[in-house]
């Protein structure tokens, strides 16, 4: 009902609307009567207000180090040259020109990557209203180079700006300052890959103005990487790999099948790289923490054939060579005691019985008959033979086995608690 009413009222009211008409007169007042010059500026210093209105962030090239996302500038000056007195009953108090017919700035992307020109859009109306104040938002595809941080890779932020800066006209005649405090993202579409931060500009503002120093503001944005694919294809699957990598060691020896395994995981793991090294930014400036948690864990891996390799040598060495006392007494003191090996201790505590039994049996005998020699006591025959008996190749080897074992369980869990400890904090 409301909108029925309104044309009744503006009639009634003697509100005037848009006419061709009146915009004419208008038009032809502005720009030939007063023989308006386009080549000069409205002020002695032009004072532009400037937004960034942001659409999408294209991409984040780590390897190009360039940045790229969709917009457009809204830029704001006046021009008392194009204003005019609106009658009170006038309800529009504005019109539109184009870049060939009112002074406009020359700005320029400093730091673009491809097409480093002056902005301009020959089809993008400027709108000009009584005051005489000039709105012009050009759109724009900004590709601008941003040196790229890959160490924290894929956890990373990145921090890139765009710098607008005046050209041709220094700050002694245009001088360019923010339209708003903060750049506008309300119509920003999220990007799959990158989620932006707060962003904000910075005025590069100059105490000494020389004669070539230019006006300039930079749009700074920090984006973070969206982890969620990283997590489930590259770092869970390694972590994976890893931790078989350690479990070959907990393979039995006569099962036949240590070595296959390991070269098993090791060729997994490879084919792994294989699928996820176009994802890793190849570039040599920075020293990605994921290119060395890679690395360890295929030398890790790697290792672990070399290690099975000398275990399943030492389980399958005859019983007739034998074994030097220095490996004896490292493998039965020291490694064996290490990793809680079960023949170890049942040896130390049956050679302690021996002794002690042997003692009494020997005395009980003496002193029942001095003369008399002594009989051999099965029971000390027995106990001797026990305390006497000595690690066989094939303990030798389930030491070292579970020992590697071990090693290996200590080493991924450093490992991957360091790599995701420091990237973790990096990400928060």
């Amino acid at each position: 009902m409301n909108a029925f009413l309104i044309p009744f009222l503006l009639i009634s009211h003697g509100v005037r609307g848009f006419s061709v008409e009146h915009e004419t007169a208008i038009r032809t007042e502005l720009f030939t009567k007063r023989s308006y010059d386009l080549k000069v500026r409205p002020d002695p210093i032009v004072l532009l207000q400037v937004r960034l209105n942001l659409l999408t962030i294209n991409y984040m090239d780590i390897l190009e180090q360039s940045f790229k996302v969709t917009g457009w500038l809204t830029v704001q000056w006046y021009d008392n040259r194009l204003s005019w007195k609106k009658p009170a009953n006038e309800s529009g108090g504005f019109i539109f020109a184009t870049e060939e017919q009112v002074w406009r700035p020359a700005l320029i992307v400093s730091n673009s990557m491809n097409h480093f020109e002056i902005i301009q859009d020959e089809y993008c109306p400027l709108r000009i209203d009584n005051t005489g104040m000039i709105i012009w938002d050009p759109p724009g595809i900004y590709e601008v180079n941003c040196k790229a941080d890959v160490t924290y890779y894929p956890f990373d932020t990145q921090e890139c700006s765009i710098v607008l800066q005046s050209w041709g006209y220094n700050l002694r005649e245009v001088n360019i300052t923010a339209l708003d405090n903060t750049i506008n993202t309300r119509l920003m579409k999220p990007n799959g890959e990158w989620d932006m931060e707060i962003p904000y500009y910075r005025i590069v503002k100059k105490r000494d103005i020389k004669k070539d120093d230019y006006s300039k503001i930079i749009f700074h944005f920090k984006i973070r990487r969206r982890t969620q694919y990283y997590w489930l294809n590259i770092i869970l699957p390694v972590i994976v790999n890893s931790i078989l990598t350690a479990l070959v060691f907990a393979l039995p020896a006569e099962s036949g099948e240590k070595i296959s395994y390991s070269l098993t995981v090791l060729l997994s793991f490879m084919v792994l790289l294989t699928l996820v090294a176009y994802k890793i930014p190849s570039i040599s400036l920075d020293t990605s923490l994921i290119v060395v948690y890679f690395a360890s864990v295929l030398i890790l891996g790697a290792m672990s054939v070399l290690f099975t390799t000398i275990v399943l040598d030492l389980y399958f060495r005859g019983v007739d060579e034998s074994i030097p006392p220095w490996l004896l007494f490292l493998f039965r003191n020291i490694i064996g005691r290490l990793v809680f090996y079960e023949g170890c201790k049942r040896q130390h505590f049956r050679k302690k019985l021996k002794r002690v039994i042997s003692s009494v049996e020997i005395k009980s005998i003496k002193l029942k008959n001095e003369n008399e020699e002594v009989a051999e006591n099965p029971k000390v025959s027995q106990l001797e033979d026990t305390g006497e008996k000595m690690l066989s190749w094939q303990d030798i080897s389930k030491i070292l086995d579970r020992f590697f074992l071990w090693v290996y369980l200590i080493l991924i869990i450093v490992i991957n608690i360091a790599f995701l400890t420091i990237t973790s904090a990096n990400s928060s």
